[in-house]
């Protein structure tokens, strides 16, 4: 007998989305057909929704332990339920002791292991001196390694530079895991500042940070990573022309990826300053015509992944002071995924099957998460069902699992609900609502 068989769901298939149902034993789907005629446990009507892969997000800060003030696992991987994501990956900054060094991976999953509504893997950090630390760190099971090359903002997890990073890409390329970079070249940045004259608004902040530092701080990592032989990605990338280095090192055969983020593909520097703090974040948003740019580049395939950047602080770090002097993080979990759904319109299937390989296959793919982000048998039965709704509604800062109900999504507009996440098999979330305790497992790399 199966356990579940999810009925009349909408899925891709070829041109267009057709309906199905989907068979769920021992938490791995079994088999998507038409009809199932066979016996199960649990029998639910979905009565069309559309069935999407859980969502695969490579980059989420929950800075657990130290600063779960902040944040915390419970509440933010209770908000990536809410919003479609099923796997998440954590960085190694902002939580004390940042994730550098064997004891301080175990220190984390000593006290997180038991907290995830969803499953996760964790990042190692390369900062000076630690280069020995990276093997063993491998061998415990990070997915990979995450690198500043400016300033990462706390005094905890300082950025490298390039005698650091050569060392320590040495050192990585052995393990077949990839290092991401915060690429932005501290030395544009300083003269940047400089010439700025006010250090007050969200046009300020972005004036502060040019696409020049991208630009230059990849175009250091491309030579690193030649020299090296170690795989690379690009996090948070904000402009296409930053987009152009990245696509001709890809073709002259550097093993580089790139991700960008919901808010660079819904928000601009306009909407940053009409917002506040709550959307301030670095690379800074980028003009409208920036933003335009970067949604075709996603539906043209040219993103490996898409991941929300998830970067929540206390509320005191971000109210009573300028938006230039506020913390820079964007805590948008819970809706980015499904807000990207929206903008790009359900109903268009080639758009539908770009975010699938952006949001869900690529960033699986690219971790060796091989049970993880495609609807098919033998794979987890990790999905959500989505809505359209009557009409257009008002996000709301008291729909937030997070710790802190702030996001630069409140008050914004969306057509579309998350009506169920499932993990495994489990409904973990049904209408902005969690439905069991804490499942979520740790999976260590598989590469």
């Amino acid at each position: 007998m199966l356990d579940t068989i999810i009925r009349d769901i909408k899925l891709l298939s070829g041109t267009a989305w057709e309906h199905f149902d989907l068979a769920i034993k021992d938490g791995q789907i079994v088999e998507i057909a038409g009809s199932i005629n066979e016996s199960s446990e649990v029998d639910i009507f979905a009565e069309g929704a559309y069935c999407m892969p859980g969502g695969v997000d490579l980059h989420v800060h929950f800075n657990e332990p130290g600063r779960t003030h902040w944040e915390g696992f419970e509440t933010g991987s209770a908000a990536a339920a809410a919003g479609g994501v099923t796997y998440l990956a954590e960085m190694p900054l902002n939580s004390i002791p940042s994730t550098v060094n064997v004891d301080a991976l175990k220190a984390k999953l000593s006290v997180v292991a038991a907290k995830s509504y969803v499953d996760f893997g964790l990042w190692g950090g390369v900062v000076p001196g630690n280069a020995a630390d990276l093997l063993p760190l491998a061998q415990a099971g990070v997915m990979g390694f995450k690198a500043f090359m400016s300033p990462s903002g706390t005094d905890d997890f300082v950025n490298s530079d390039t005698v650091t990073l050569k060392e320590a890409m040495k050192r990585i390329a052995s393990t077949g895991l990839r290092l991401a970079l915060h690429a932005e070249d501290p030395a544009v940045l300083d003269r940047a500042a400089l010439n700025q004259i006010q250090k007050v608004s969200a046009y300020d902040w972005e004036a502060s940070r040019p696409v020049e530092s991208e630009i230059s701080a990849v175009k250091v990592a491309i030579e690193l990573s030649m020299a090296t032989a170690c795989p690379i990605m690009i996090v948070h990338v904000s402009s296409v022309e930053v987009l152009k280095v990245i696509s001709k090192a890809q073709a002259e055969g550097v093993d580089i990826t790139c991700e960008t983020c919901p808010h660079y593909l819904l928000l601009s520097t306009d909407d940053a300053n009409r917002i506040g703090a709550d959307a301030k974040c670095a690379p800074p948003l980028r003009s409208i015509e920036t933003v335009k740019a970067l949604r075709k580049a996603v539906l043209n395939g040219r993103f490996d992944t898409i991941g929300s950047d998830h970067s929540p602080s206390s509320p005191d770090l971000k109210e009573g002071m300028s938006f230039y002097d506020a913390w820079g993080g964007i805590a948008g979990l819970q809706y980015g995924y499904s807000l990207l759904l929206d903008h790009f319109d359900l109903s268009e299937v080639a758009h539908m099957r770009r975010l699938q390989e952006a949001c869900s296959a690529r960033p699986a793919q690219l971790t060796g998460l091989r049970s993880k982000g495609q609807l098919v048998a033998g794979m987890d039965a990790d999905f959500c069902l989505i809505r359209k709704t009557p009409e257009p509604y008002r996000i709301e800062a008291s729909s937030l699992l997070t710790r802190h109900p702030r996001s630069a999504y409140v008050n914004g507009q969306t057509g579309l609900e998350v009506v169920s996440t499932w993990l495994r098999g489990e409904c973990v979330v049904s209408k902005g609502r969690l439905m069991s305790s804490p499942k979520g497992r740790f999976i260590p790399s598989e590469k």
